[in-house]
Protein backbone atom coordinates (compact mmCIF):
# COMPACT_ATOMS: atom_id res chain seq x y z
CA UNK A 1 0.00 0.00 0.00
CA UNK A 2 1.91 3.37 -0.74
CA UNK A 3 -0.68 6.57 -0.21
CA UNK A 4 -3.05 7.14 2.70
CA UNK A 5 -6.49 8.15 2.41
CA UNK A 6 -8.61 10.15 4.74
CA UNK A 7 -11.31 7.77 6.28
CA UNK A 8 -13.81 8.38 8.58
CA UNK A 9 -13.70 6.99 12.28
CA UNK A 10 -15.40 3.87 12.23
CA UNK A 11 -13.54 0.77 11.26
CA UNK A 12 -16.31 -0.82 8.66
CA UNK A 13 -16.77 2.82 6.88
CA UNK A 14 -13.48 2.90 6.66
CA UNK A 15 -12.62 -0.59 5.26
CA UNK A 16 -15.16 -0.34 2.82
CA UNK A 17 -13.72 3.12 1.75
CA UNK A 18 -10.20 1.45 1.87
CA UNK A 19 -11.30 -1.01 -0.29
CA UNK A 20 -12.76 0.48 -3.07
CA UNK A 21 -10.21 2.54 -3.72
CA UNK A 22 -7.83 -0.03 -3.80
CA UNK A 23 -10.28 -1.86 -5.94
CA UNK A 24 -8.90 -4.92 -7.21
CA UNK A 25 -6.63 -5.35 -4.72
CA UNK A 26 -6.94 -7.97 -1.23
CA UNK A 27 -5.38 -7.36 1.69
CA UNK A 28 -4.76 -9.51 4.92
CA UNK A 29 -6.39 -7.96 7.98
CA UNK A 30 -2.73 -7.06 9.70
CA UNK A 31 -2.36 -5.38 6.61
CA UNK A 32 -5.87 -3.26 7.05
CA UNK A 33 -4.82 -2.68 11.05
CA UNK A 34 -2.08 -1.09 9.74
CA UNK A 35 -3.62 1.05 6.99
CA UNK A 36 -6.68 2.02 8.64
CA UNK A 37 -4.68 2.90 11.51
CA UNK A 38 -6.91 0.89 13.92
CA UNK A 39 -6.23 -2.20 16.01
CA UNK A 40 -5.53 -5.18 14.64
CA UNK A 41 -8.64 -6.56 16.63
CA UNK A 42 -10.80 -4.01 15.22
CA UNK A 43 -9.18 -4.55 11.31
CA UNK A 44 -10.31 -8.59 11.78
CA UNK A 45 -13.95 -7.84 13.31
CA UNK A 46 -14.32 -5.03 10.47
CA UNK A 47 -13.12 -7.45 7.42
CA UNK A 48 -15.38 -10.19 8.83
CA UNK A 49 -18.31 -7.42 8.67
CA UNK A 50 -17.10 -6.40 4.88
CA UNK A 51 -16.57 -9.33 3.84
CA UNK A 52 -20.05 -11.14 4.28
CA UNK A 53 -21.71 -7.67 2.37
CA UNK A 54 -22.58 -8.13 -1.09
CA UNK A 55 -19.90 -6.35 -3.12
CA UNK A 56 -17.18 -7.60 -0.83
CA UNK A 57 -15.55 -11.06 -0.02
CA UNK A 58 -13.49 -12.46 2.52
CA UNK A 59 -10.86 -15.69 0.63
CA UNK A 60 -7.64 -17.22 0.83
CA UNK A 61 -4.64 -15.82 -1.48
CA UNK A 62 -1.49 -13.99 -1.39
CA UNK A 63 -1.89 -10.35 0.18
CA UNK A 64 -1.16 -7.46 -1.57
CA UNK A 65 0.66 -5.42 0.83
CA UNK A 66 2.26 -8.04 2.86
CA UNK A 67 2.65 -11.05 0.33
CA UNK A 68 1.94 -13.42 2.77
CA UNK A 69 -1.00 -16.24 2.04
CA UNK A 70 -3.84 -15.51 4.50
CA UNK A 71 -7.02 -15.07 4.87
CA UNK A 72 -7.94 -11.52 2.69
CA UNK A 73 -10.62 -9.45 2.12
CA UNK A 74 -11.58 -7.13 -1.36
CA UNK A 75 -14.44 -5.41 -3.25
CA UNK A 76 -15.77 -8.09 -5.75
CA UNK A 77 -14.65 -7.17 -9.21
CA UNK A 78 -17.27 -5.01 -10.81
CA UNK A 79 -18.85 -4.34 -7.65
CA UNK A 80 -18.42 -0.32 -8.27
Amino acid sequence: MTRRISLGRDPVMKLRQLLASRQPFAYCDSCLAIEMEVRLTEAKAAARTVGSEPGFTRRWGRCEGCGQTIELTSMRRGAM
